[in-house]
């Protein structure tokens, strides 16, 4: 599977249209955007945050980065978010991927593949249609950076 996130400088997030999916500007939040962020500077894309190619898979590809399920945000909800953790560029890192994850698998691997590239030239990140239009989903919100005091 594909998708082709970009970067938000107003929330500090990556985010990701997919109009296959119905999602619309959904980000990626509570450590994955450090992943990526990390990815995608030790891979040397240009431009990644005009848009990137990121390909993923339950079932081993060529990747940068696997990522083993850690655990369910809520292991009574079937629904819920999952936590993973991975090895990106040489970094332990942890991550959680929100219930859009339900959209691509039907149940939370326990292993997700993950390859990035640059963005193929005939591909456009954004999905045309505004954020509230029926069609496009988010399941969560992108939180701007707090500043600290």
């Amino acid at each position: 599977m594909t998708i082709y996130p970009y970067f938000d400088p107003s929330s500090g997030c990556w985010l990701f249209d997919d109009e296959q999916a119905g999602l619309k500007a959904e980000p990626f939040v509570l450590g994955m955007s450090e992943m990526l962020t990390r990815l995608v500077t030790h891979l040397a894309i240009e431009q990644a945050t005009r848009g990137f190619c990121l390909q993923f898979s339950a079932h081993p590809i060529p990747h940068d980065v696997e990522l083993q399920w850690v655990r369910a945000e809520n292991p009574r909800d079937p629904m819920a978010g999952h936590w993973y953790h991975g090895l990106v560029a040489g970094r332990e890192m942890e991550g959680w991927l929100c219930p859009a994850l339900y959209r691509y698998f039907e149940t939370a691997p326990r292993r997700i593949f993950v390859k990035a590239s640059p963005l193929p030239p005939d591909v456009d990140p954004f999905w045309k249609i505004s954020p509230d239009d029926p069609r496009a989903y988010r399941y969560v919100e992108p939180k701007p950076p707090t500043s600290a005091t």
